[in-house]
């Protein structure tokens, strides 16, 4: 009968991923993808950064929403993708935006794995607490450089400054859709219901078996590599790699986007994205300071719609059809 059930939740699964989500994602990918043929160079910039930043928070809320630890340190991996993969250009010679992003990505996993390793075994206030300890050693290894990376070959090709923008965006979207799929199988894999069960009730989860720490360390490691991804990818887009994205108010902007979107929605960490990214777009010429308006914003989403955007769009999917399944996009 246990058996039966399994069978029951993953045909539920593959379900999930049939017409009504693949339709949705289908615009959604049809409508970034021709962003480039719509906006100014300096609105696609925001667009990209967008597409970019939201595949660091999918792979952050493996960690927050999918496990339930929070890490005030992820700037450390975005921030190391980018700056491992500048080191190769500059030190190495390497001009292939391949090796580049391959580095970044193996980079982070690294110091996701090592940092990780020394978190996992704490409890959670600790292993945050641990988390802006080790980002910031990772801060301090990299503090005093600051690098402009050339535009590289993409598939051995040289791409010209104008279409530099556009064939970006159109590689940060596709790898965003990548990257969503994989977190999406990993959820809902045996793995991923493991660590929903950790994050419910760890001392049961251990209990029926589920090697707690070991799996937390795995779920550290994943979301360290996806965030690389997208540090690798910002650096590319940006051109110029500073110590602030390695800074704990980096770390705190990844956190702010995921809560806002709703990190128990899965695509709840995109809608953030965006809307954080729209928003510091919006308050760049105001007097107050952003991470006052950010902050207020905070707060007023925790306790307005504790759900984030996510869930406030999915009571309003509820609503219209008459609180009949859920919506397309949980």
């Amino acid at each position: 009968m246990q058996d039966s059930r399994g069978r029951t939740a993953n045909a539920a699964d593959r379900r999930s991923l049939s017409a009504p989500t693949l339709l949705w994602a289908g615009a959604a990918g049809a409508v970034l993808l021709v962003l480039p043929l719509i906006l100014s160079p300096f609105h696609l910039i925001l667009a990209t950064q967008a597409v970019v930043f939201a595949i660091a928070c999918l792979g952050f809320n493996l960690l927050l929403g999918t496990t339930g630890l929070l890490s005030l340190g992820h700037a450390a991996y975005f921030g190391a993708g980018a700056y491992v993969g500048a080191m190769l250009v500059f030190y190495q010679g390497v001009a292939s935006f391949e090796v580049y992003l391959a580095s970044a990505v193996l980079s982070s996993t690294v110091f996701a794995a090592v940092i990780g390793l020394l978190c996992v075994g704490s409890g959670r206030i600790r292993f945050t607490l641990l988390t802006i300890v080790f980002a910031y050693f990772v801060y301090l290894i990299f503090k005093r450089a600051s690098w402009l990376i050339p535009r590289l070959t993409m598939l051995g090709n040289e791409i010209s400054p104008d279409a530099l923008i556009p064939v970006l965006h159109v590689v940060a979207v596709v790898l965003l859709f990548v990257s969503a799929f994989l977190l999406w199988r990993i959820t809902r894999s045996p793995f991923g219901r493991a660590l929903s069960a950790i994050r419910d009730n760890e001392t049961r989860a251990g209990f029926v078996g589920i090697p707690v720490r070991r799996y937390r360390w795995y779920a550290f490691i994943l979301s360290g590599a996806f965030t690389g991804l997208a540090g690798g990818l910002f650096g590319q887009l940006n051109r110029q790699i500073t110590p602030g994205y390695l800074e704990w108010p980096f770390s705190a902007e990844i956190v702010l986007a995921t809560v806002l979107g709703g990190p128990r929605h899965f695509l709840g960490p995109v809608l953030g994205a965006f809307a954080v990214v729209g928003l510091d777009e919006a308050m760049s010429n105001w007097a107050v300071g952003r991470w006052t308006v950010m902050g207020l914003l905070l707060i007023v989403v925790v306790f307005a719609f504790p759900q984030g955007i996510a869930g406030l769009l999915a009571a309003l999917w509820a609503r219209t059809r008459g609180g009949a399944g859920d919506p397309p996009w949980r």
